[in-house]
């Protein structure tokens, strides 16, 4: 009580709405430890009575809490830095914001200011500054912007320097500001390099279209895998034809020789290979069973019922499904219209059919040969003939 008033003091308190290490006195409020929690706004309050009413008067006063100087340090720049840029055109309207802090230091300068071309902000009147002093715990926290309404090329070309100081020191940090590049010219560098893109793209393509056979040939020869080794196989290709004279010819003669002779792959024909007296059923299944591709010759005479041919498909066909042992490849020697075995109409449409074309596939290095031999087994070097190329390889002579 003070001549009539009874002061108390409000203000922050802790979690148990208690005031710890506060020390209200009369009209004084002592602070026994400074806690950061302890900031903020704090009243004075003063009631009396007169004429048997209750008045009160207050006084209200703000409490920042700030760092011990022994701790405190040069400005700090938070903006501009190096890694923001400023794109502008022309024209456009520039904002350069520079944002720095203080820590608390008694009686020391707090000053913020920009450099154009070495030149201080006092002394330029063709650009603008707007100051900002935000609230910040602990400290200060000053902020200046530049302003330019319309920027000219020369401007863009400027040393912008924002400089902070007080009794610590005094830091700088510059603005990265350069000119936007046209919109034409990202324009034409976009379509330069979709253009190129497709140009690469276009090119693949023609190139693996027409060379698809090579790279598929030239990666077996390198990278593939032998399929002989420890396979139990005895053959390479068990070859079935229709037994006449003109398709006899093509397979002892044009067949036999390039890939016996070429490649080195080892062929099993029935009328060369088996013996005289066995039972063909039994003989033709086991020679199937022990090769690795059934090479099947089309033609309008294979397509007959009751011909050995047709047993060797469908038992090929059977293998194929059922045990994966054997792959059936089918080469057209002659066109057939139509035909009424249900097998090979299946088997035409889910097999690749590789189409001999008579004079245009007699060079052993052509296409036909490589579509063969893309479905052939692949088999090391070692496996070939002595003196031969690999079974992949390209040139029409291996001798």
């Amino acid at each position: 009580r003070f001549g009539g008033y009874f002061p108390r003091v409000s203000g922050p308190r802790d979690l148990k709405g208690r005031y710890p290490d506060r020390i209200p006195n009369g009209l004084n409020l002592t602070f026994a430890i400074v806690e950061t929690a302890y900031e903020g706004e704090y009243t004075c309050v003063a009631s009396y009575r007169e004429n048997g009413r209750d008045f009160s008067l207050t006084r209200t006063m703000r409490v920042k809490v700030v760092e011990s100087p022994e701790k405190s340090t040069p400005p700090v720049i938070i903006s501009p830095t190096k890694w923001i840029t400023y794109e502008l055109k022309p024209g456009e309207q520039l904002f350069l914001h520079c944002e720095v802090t203080f820590t608390f230091l008694k009686d020391s300068p707090q000053e913020v200011w920009w450099a154009i071309d070495g030149r201080h902000s006092d002394d330029i009147t063709d650009f603008k500054f707007n100051v900002e002093t935000p609230l910040s715990i602990g400290g200060t926290k000053i902020e200046k912007t530049l302003i330019a309404p319309r920027v000219t090329e020369k401007d863009l070309k400027r040393n912008f320097t924002c400089f902070a100081q007080n009794n610590r020191g005094i830091v700088h940090a510059q603005a990265v500001v350069r000119m936007k590049p046209p919109v034409l010219r990202y324009t034409v560098e976009l379509a330069c390099g979709l253009g190129a893109t497709v140009m690469l793209v276009v090119l693949l393509t023609v190139i693996y279209h027409f060379y698809w056979l090579e790279m598929v040939l030239f990666y077996r020869a390198h990278f593939g895998t032998d399929e002989t080794v420890l396979d139990g196989k005895e053959y390479d290709i068990y070859v079935s034809y229709a037994r006449n004279t003109e398709e006899e010819d093509f397979v002892l003669l044009t067949l036999r020789g390039v890939l016996e002779n070429e490649y080195g792959y080892k062929l099993c024909i029935f009328d060369r290979d088996s013996l005289p007296g066995g039972i063909v059923t039994d003989e033709t299944l086991s020679f199937i069973q022990r090769s690795r591709r059934l090479l099947v010759i089309l033609s309008p005479n294979y397509v007959l019922r009751g011909t050995q041919a047709l047993l060797e498909f469908k038992a090929g066909l059977e293998n194929m499904a059922s045990k994966g042992t054997i792959k059936v490849i089918l080469v057209q020697y002659k066109p057939i219209k139509k035909s009424k075995v249900k097998e090979l109409r299946q088997a035409k449409a889910a097999l690749t059919v590789i189409k001999w074309k008579g004079e245009k596939s007699h060079y052993p290095a052509g296409r036909f040969w490589k579509e063969l031999l893309v479905e052939l087994p692949v088999k090391s070097r070692t496996k070939n003939l002595p003196g031969r190329q690999d079974l992949v390889s390209l040139s029409p002579k291996s001798v």
